[in-house]
């Protein structure tokens, strides 16, 4: 069976993307089942005649489908006899009439608000939202239901990100003492924040709660931890193409609507520190290079490049970061780690490649904000 996709130009190169089309694309291969990648700038202009055999099924896996999905494109695909089926991507405009797989954005964004709640939090703030995201917008629109329904004015405590971290920040920073916890984006909004709060002598978590949504291998080893709600990109690929392959078998007017669980990871960015399991890193969140242009400010920018190295490190590249960052030498560290300096050498040359420094002190203060010997220490079970 042929798996036809679309993938949106415009998110095509995102991490968040790059995520969920890894696992749909190992999801298939599992299966056995031809992917078929489909390529246009404008998904109105894509000739479905072409692409699909005569008999066959139309479905389509579309990913990427921005804020604006427009309706033109929708009647394009009634009349074309395709049948949608929107990867998280959950809004009214797609009626009943097409099928989404999502994850749960609006249960992860209750379980964060009664966990904060119940420990005692009651002034929360969210930050760093994409206004052309649909993941996004449905965040805040489950916040401004929650604050509506206590009486608040939800505007004065939503900070979008149109396209710099920083200046969302500036106008965040100007009304921090009003919170004590902050509800953001993903792990590189909250990794930014974090970023930030340290340079004005804000401390995360005793001034301020900070939680996240996602599931890079930088928030699990920043310092603090981030708590976050994980992202399970495995299952929504597992999801996806299993509703491909009913809706394939089963041709009618059926449309599927499934909803991927959220689950928050408790770490100390909210006063808890959860020892990580080795196989959170080893498994590795993130096995691909994330698009430096994601967001065009500096801060986030290194946040990438480390997320970058992190993502593709093993055991004992975890193992002579410790020692780096911990100051050791190359002879100390090759004696702990039953390698050579050779070895130690290479290895960090490596990781000077990966993420553009020149040598060892510029890899140093990138990862230094961010992480330190100990969080890597309790990675490797020490």
């Amino acid at each position: 069976m042929k798996v036809r996709i679309y993938v949106s130009p415009k998110t095509a190169d995102t991490l968040w993307i790059k995520q969920s089309m890894r696992a749909i694309s190992s999801e298939i291969m599992q299966k056995r089942y031809t992917p078929v990648f489909l390529e246009a700038t404008d998904p109105e202009k894509l000739n479905f005649d072409e692409i699909y055999e005569p008999g066959e099924r139309r479905l389509l896996i579309y990913a990427g489908a921005s804020a604006a999905i427009t309706p033109r494109l929708l009647s394009r695909f009634s009349e074309c006899g395709v049948h949608g089926i929107f990867i998280n991507y959950e809004s009214s405009v797609l009626s009943g009439r097409y099928s989404k797989i999502f994850l749960d954005y609006r249960d992860g964004m209750r379980k964060i608000i009664n966990y904060l709640t119940a420990a005692g939090r009651s002034e929360f703030a969210l930050y760093g939202i994409n206004p052309n995201s649909a993941t996004d917008l449905i965040k805040d629109s489950f916040f401004c239901e929650y604050l509506r329904r206590d009486g608040k004015n939800p505007t004065r405590d939503i900070y979008y990100n149109y396209a710099s971290l920083t200046g969302c920040f500036s106008r965040f920073c100007e009304n921090c003492a009003r919170y004590d916890a902050v509800i953001c984006a993903n792990d590189v909004v909250a990794l930014s924040l974090i970023s930030h709060l340290r340079e004005v002598g804000v401390a995360v978590p005793e001034d301020l709660y900070v939680v996240s949504f996602g599931s890079s291998v930088l928030a699990s080893l920043s310092a603090p931890t981030i708590t976050s709600v994980i992202v399970d990109h495995a299952e929504l690929g597992r999801q996806t193409v299993l509703a491909y392959a009913y809706l394939y078998k089963n041709p009618g007017d059926i449309s599927l609507t499934v909803k991927v669980d959220a689950k928050l990871v408790v770490r100390a960015s909210t006063d808890k520190q959860t020892p990580l399991e080795r196989s959170d890193v080893f498994s590795s969140f993130l096995q691909q290079t994330p698009d430096l242009d994601f967001y065009d400010d500096p801060v986030t920018q290194r946040i990438f490049r480390a997320e970058t190295l992190l993502s593709g490190c093993d055991e004992l590249d975890f193992g002579i970061l410790e020692g780096v960052l911990g100051g050791d030498t190359y002879p100390r560290i090759a004696e702990r780690l039953y390698t050579s300096e050779n070895v130690i050498s290479y290895r960090i040359r490596r990781m000077c490649r990966t993420t553009g420094c020149q040598k060892k002190s510029e890899l140093v203060a990138l990862l230094a904000p961010y992480i330190d010997k100990d969080s890597i220490g309790r990675v490797i079970g020490k």
